[in-house]
């Protein structure tokens, strides 16, 4: 089924071979090989990647989770639970009169102080500096300004001992 170069609108223009144009048709099952080769090659990569990170993923919780305490480390944390839940003199001798209490008896001694009202803390109660009302009011409008600096002065200067 040929046709004749009239039969368009446009005239057809051939190519001389001389020119590099290539009138054979494209290579199709290679063109298909080489693109099934290059998707089973990327899933094939992809698996891998997963697989080993998988195995990396693994180890690690296996060796910072589920691997057992060394038994220097258990030897520490019972010597300090023991120390958490029974009495004991605070420097090992009766001399200095400091004992350690057990963690539970010590928060609800701590609590029932609280309750008490009974807390010490070392500092001492400063009463909270109230302003009158009536002065703010009492300022004439051109003072105002300066009446407000006047303080931040006196608090940007450093106090002298």
């Amino acid at each position: 089924m040929s046709h004749a170069d009239d039969a368009y609108e446009h005239p057809i223009v051939h190519h001389d071979p001389q020119e590099g144009f290539d009138s054979t048709e494209p290579n199709t099952p290679a063109i298909w090989l080489f693109t099934v080769v290059s998707v089973l090659g990327l899933v094939l990569v992809i698996v891998a990647v997963q697989g080993y990170y998988d195995q990396i993923y693994k180890q690690a919780v296996y060796e910072r989770v589920l691997i057992a305490p060394s038994e220097l480390l258990q030897d520490v944390r019972n010597r300090d639970a023991w120390n958490m839940t029974h009495y004991m003199y605070g420097n090992l001798d009766k001399s200095t009169n400091r004992v350690r209490i057990p963690i539970d008896k010590a928060m609800q001694t701590f609590a029932a102080e609280a309750a008490a009202g009974k807390l010490f803390y070392p500092a001492k109660a400063t009463a909270i500096k109230k302003e009158e009302p009536g002065a703010a009011a009492a300022a004439p409008a051109g003072a105002a300004p300066a009446a407000a600096t006047a303080p931040a002065a006196k608090a940007a200067k450093p106090a002298k001992k």
